[in-house]
C-alpha cells in the first residue's frame, strides 16, 4: 500500500455564479510519484509531466491532479461528495501500486494537442472537402474531437502533405484519446 493516510481539505474555488461545487486535496505524507508512471499506462488519457512530477487524468469524470506529496478532484458538488471521491482515488493509486508488477510502466508525455499546432500541419487551403468552412475551423474541430484527420482530403491522400499527414498522426498519438 502506497498511501496510508490522506488528509482532505475542502477548497471553495472562486464566486461563480450558479455554480455550487467544491474541489479537494488529499495531503499524503508519503511520495506518491512513483505509481505515476503506472497510471499512466491504465489511464489513456492521462497527461504526465515527469519533469514536474504531475499526472493528470480523469476520474469517474472528475479532473484530477496528482502531484508528489497531494491528489486534487475538482468540481465535486460538496464536501461529502469530496471525501468519498478522495477516498475512490486512494483505492486507485493503491491498487495500480499494489499491481505494478503487472503493468508495463510508460512515460511517454501527452499534451493536450493546441488548434494552432494543428493548423499549420493542415494544407491551409480552405478547400471545403472536409466539409468545414475553412482549416482553421477543422483544426479546433479535430483538436474537440468532432472530425475525424482523415476527413481533411487533401493532407490525407496527396503526396505533397506526406510530412505533415506523418506528423499530424504523431502528434494525435501523443494526445490524450
Amino acid at each position: 500500500m502506497l498511501i496510508k493516510n490522506c488528509k482532505p481539505e475542502i477548497v471553495l474555488p472562486p464566486c461563480d455564479f450558479g455554480r455550487e461545487i467544491v474541489n479537494v486535496i488529499g495531503h499524503v505524507a508519503t511520495d506518491i510519484s512513483p505509481v505515476f508512471p503506472y497510471l499512466n499506462a491504465t489511464e489513456p488519457r492521462a497527461m504526465f509531466n515527469p519533469r514536474a512530477p504531475t499526472l493528470r487524468f480523469r476520474f469517474e469524470g472528475y479532473m484530477v491532479t496528482l502531484q508528489p506529496h497531494q491528489m486534487a478532484i475538482g468540481g465535486l458538488a460538496d464536501g461529502d461528495q469530496a471525501v468519498e471521491m478522495l477516498a475512490r482515488l486512494q483505492r486507485l493509486v493503491n491498487d495500480t501500486w499494489d499491481r505494478r508488477d503487472e503493468i508495463e510502466l510508460s512515460t511517454v508525455e501527452r499534451k493536450r494537442l493546441s488548434p494552432l499546432a494543428v493548423y499549420k500541419l493542415l494544407p491551409g487551403t480552405n478547400c471545403r472537402a472536409c466539409g468545414q468552412p475553412t482549416c482553421l475551423v477543422f483544426a479546433n474541430k479535430l483538436v474537440a474531437g468532432q472530425v475525424d484527420p482523415t476527413q481533411c482530403r487533401p493532407l490525407c491522400q496527396e503526396e505533397t502533405y506526406r510530412e505533415q499527414w506523418a506528423a499530424l498522426q504523431a502528434m494525435l498519438e501523443l494526445a490524450p484519446q
